[in-house]
């Protein structure tokens, strides 16, 4: 499209001369505020009009976005770098040690002194040092294949100060709230004492074991999600014997 005069496009029309392209006004020219009369002579000569006084136009700001800053992520250790046991026979494997003597005087009752996962990522131990429950060790055990109603059994070996070497059942149910965990105490562990456990396994009507290792392990627990799983270890033991030591230790 060319620009021009209305008076400069007639004339070179008239002439037959080319109409030769005319850049539009710079900006800052415009014909508001002006009257009809000037704006029709303007584009009739090809005159610029200047804006009118006070008329000139403001330009709009561009809005600049702003960029939030998002929350970081709440640190926490990811299951990939829990350590984890080492397998030593079939079925079994090997838990870290505790810490130096050191590291045990710095931590406190409540802190965790070993923390590892079973060799398939099953399961999670999580040791204790002493603290209002007693002078012993405790030990917090999470097998999250664990159903709601059938229990799985995981033994815990460890030595104690003498040398000699101990056995504790640990039953594991998956409760109405919170993760599928027992929590029992580990007597006689300690500083030196050497810590084992075997793959969590689904007990049923045929599954035996000596009485002194039943007493002993439902003795160990320390809360009632532990004491409900032994309840429900007994309900499904076909031995009346070992049903009716578990009962008479849980009172």
């Amino acid at each position: 499209m060319t620009t021009g005069s209305v008076l400069a496009r007639s004339w070179r029309s008239f002439t037959g001369r080319p109409l030769s392209y005319v850049p539009p006004p710079p900006s800052g020219h415009g014909r508001d505020g002006h009257s009809l009369g000037r704006r029709v002579w303007a584009s009739f000569t090809g005159a610029q009009l200047r804006p009118a006084r006070g008329r000139t136009a403001t330009p709009t700001p561009t809005p600049t976005p702003v960029v939030l800053p998002q929350p970081l992520p709440l640190p926490q250790r990811a299951a990939a770098d829990r350590p984890r046991a080492v397998a030593v026979a079939p079925g079994w494997f090997a838990l870290p040690r505790l810490p130096q003597a050191g590291g045990l005087a710095a931590a406190g009752g409540d802190s965790v002194l070993i923390e590892a996962s079973s060799p398939d990522g099953s399961a999670r131990f999580l040791v204790r040092g002493p603290g209002a429950t007693g002078p012993d060790h405790r030990l917090e055990l999470i097998v999250d294949t664990a159903g709601a109603d059938r229990p799985l059994m995981t033994a815990v070996g460890y030595t104690g100060p003498d040398g000699i070497g101990r056995l504790l059942l640990v039953p594991v149910v998956r409760g109405r709230f919170g993760p599928p965990a027992s929590y029992v105490r580990l007597p006689g562990f300690g500083a030196g004492s050497s810590l084992t456990a075997s793959d969590a396994g689904p007990v049923g009507p045929a599954s035996s074991w000596s009485p002194e290792q039943v007493a002993g392990s439902v003795r160990a627990a320390l809360n009632e999600a532990t004491r409900e799983a032994w309840r429900q270890v007994g309900a499904l033991l076909a031995d009346d014997d070992l049903r009716a030591v578990i009962d008479r230790e849980l009172g």
